[in-house]
């Protein structure tokens, strides 16, 4: 099952490649070295804001 779920990101990285005109590489590097940092980042900001405002409502 976990190989079925690699093979298929790694088609899916594959056919954004194609898409896109890059390489599956590049792909990946935009996806887990510069987006995925920023939607973490992203996220975290949101928790630190809702925990503010449930501080503040109680």
């Amino acid at each position: 099952m976990v190989d079925y779920i690699f093979y298929l990101c790694v088609d899916i990285l594959v056919w954004l490649a194609k898409l896109t005109g890059t390489s599956y590489e590049l792909i990946n590097i935009i996806i887990f070295i510069l987006l995925y940092p920023l939607i973490l980042l992203f996220l975290l900001i949101v928790i630190m804001k809702q925990r503010k405002q449930i501080k503040n409502y109680k």
